[in-house]
């Protein structure tokens, strides 16, 4: 082959371009004009090739996740719970103690294991670490469980102290590696204990000191979720306790007996909401925060309701004060540290719920709706000291709520109305003097209790006195609307004592004309049209004196 000589005609050609180009650039310098320089090419839209390694590494994650982690979790899981079934089998020609020891060996195995690969395989290595805590556990519980003749009894001080040191054990191992899973799993074990010791004392003491321990690590390592899970657990294990135990083979009976552990429910409500108030963030009341309150003041205060309600009829009032009481501190605590709205609403509502209850249980009808009404004073009064106009709100709707139930209750009126009627007075009366601190913006909870008043009063009294004086009773009431409006100086008692009179014209010409004697209707007329005349002639006066005023002002000006 022979090589290719370079054309000479293309040289040629290229000096040519290039000298016509220096040309025209020195034509174009003499003549002001300037080149316009080129913009930077913009980047190019990402190809098809891109597009598609992207959607190649999504996959791959995905898969990588899938097999690295889920299967990871599923096979240790799953070697985990074959473990604890080989453990429970009865082994009837081995000694008692064997299994158990040969599952601590297993356990220590898996804790070997998590220990050298922590820094290769974390993941797994936590999982390992969480089988040999599950495992640690089973196997000590395989001392007093599954084996035909159990090695230890759960009655034992040995057995219990065991089951006490392999708890501390976990709840160790997994504050020292700082893991919040870890350390939910090694509380679960906890609450496992109590239940499978299946004694009283044991079980309540047991719990109560893992609220403590609950609390003090949501402190220390704000670990958020740990105190409401652990709250939720304290409550299951005392329902399973309450209805007898049947998880340890007993029969599901409720728990008459031992009435003093309803009262521990109340000092773990207490533990568990003075982490959150411990919290180091107080300036933001974060969910977190308001779940604990409500599983507190939810399934906590339910709990001991019903077991009360169900069991401990003689301690019920008793129970419920002292649960008032705690709730109500709670509530005041919650406000004074961070000024708390849903805190303070939500635990302030229950620790009165708790006092309604106890009323209840400690009058009969219909004398219980009097108690209530003037309890519903006592919740004015801390809603001023909260400043919360939703307790104003929801105080409100309950005190109708008692006065429907009274009106439905009661077979005849005995005068408790007139009692309902006054403590909507003295409510509207204590809301108008304190609303800048209430920040009620509006008249509407003011109006709502001159309402039940102004419906109250002719109610009450049409069925106390005697229907010939049904009307110059109401006539009265209006009077009474009319004198606290010259010394209130609140119009809102003219208008009620109006709409009063009002009332009495219209019972007077529908009931009094077909209904009551002749001289008694004659009376009735008198009576309503004189008062009403007076009124006509006091409103007369009034006006006239004021156009006075005002004609003074302006020739004086």
């Amino acid at each position: 082959m022979t090589a290719q000589t370079p054309d000479p005609r293309g040289d040629d050609l290229r000096a040519v371009v290039i000298d016509l180009s220096e040309r025209l650039k020195a034509v174009e310098a003499r003549l002001g004009i300037a080149t316009p320089e080129r913009e930077p090419e913009a980047a190019s839209p990402e190809g098809p090739e891109v597009v598609e390694t992207a959607a190649r590494e999504q996959r791959d994650s995905l898969e990588f996740e899938v097999g690295q982690n889920w299967f990871a979790i599923i096979g240790i899981v799953a070697l985990a719970i074959g473990m604890a079934f080989l453990l429970s089998l009865p082994f009837g020609g081995l000694p008692p103690w064997l299994p158990s020891v040969a599952g601590f060996i297993i356990s220590g195995i898996l804790f070997l294991l998590a220990r050298v690969s922590r820094h290769s395989f974390g993941i797994l290595s936590k999982l390992l670490r969480g089988a040999g805590m599950l495992l640690l556990f089973f196997a000590t519980l395989r001392f007093f469980y599954f084996g035909e003749v159990p090695a230890l009894g759960t009655e034992s001080i040995v057995g219990r102290l065991l089951l006490i040191l392999v708890l501390g054990a976990n709840l160790l191992l997994a504050w020292r590696r700082e893991s919040q899973p870890l350390f939910f799993l090694a509380m679960l074990t906890g609450y496992a204990t109590a239940v499978a010791v299946d004694a009283t004392g044991f079980l309540l003491g047991l719990v109560t000191v893992l609220a403590l321990v609950a609390v003090y690590v949501r402190v220390q390592k704000q670990w958020r979720n740990l105190a409401p899970l652990s709250f939720v657990l304290s409550i299951v294990t005392y329902v399973i306790w309450a209805v007898g135990n049947p998880i340890v083979g007993n029969e599901a009976a409720v728990q008459r007996e031992a009435q003093f552990a309803v009262y521990f429910i109340p000092l773990w409500m207490a533990v568990f909401s003075l982490g959150t108030l411990l919290r180091q963030n107080l300036e933001q009341e974060h969910t977190n925060v308001q779940v604990t309150g409500l599983l507190v003041c939810g399934i906590g205060f339910g709990t001991f309701f019903l077991h009360n309600l169900i069991a401990f009829d003689t301690t019920f009032i008793i129970s419920h004060l002292v649960a008032s009481a705690v709730l109500l501190v709670l509530a005041v605590a919650f406000w004074k540290r961070e000024e708390s709205w849903f805190s303070t609403f939500i635990y302030a509502m229950t620790g009165y719920m708790a006092l309604s209850f106890a009323l209840m249980k400690a009058f009969e009808v219909p004398e219980v709706f009097v108690a209530l009404s003037l309890e519903s004073l006592v919740v004015i009064a801390t809603a001023i000291y909260f400043r919360s106009p939703f307790i104003i709100v929801t105080n409100c709707l309950i005190f109708i709520g008692i006065i429907v139930g009274y009106v439905v209750v009661a077979e005849a009126e005995q005068g408790m109305s007139i009692g309902f009627g006054v403590v909507a007075l003295v409510s509207a009366r204590v809301l108008n003097w304190q609303q800048e601190r209430l920040s009620l913006k509006t008249d509407l909870m003011r109006n709502a209790y001159l309402a039940i008043a102004f419906v109250v009063f002719p109610y009450a009294l049409y069925y106390l006195v005697p229907k010939v004086f049904v009307a110059v009773s109401w006539v009265g009431v209006a009077l009474f609307y009319y004198g606290m409006n010259l010394y209130m100086r609140n119009r809102k008692y003219r208008w009620m004592g109006h709409m009063t009179l009002i009332l009495t014209a219209l019972y007077v010409l529908i009931i009094g004309t077909s209904q009551l004697e002749s001289h008694y209707r004659i009376i009735t007329f008198f009576v309503l049209g004189t008062i009403m005349l007076v009124v006509s002639l006091a409103f007369t006066m009034v006006r006239g004196k004021r156009q006075d005023n005002q004609e003074t002002g302006e020739s004086g000006e």
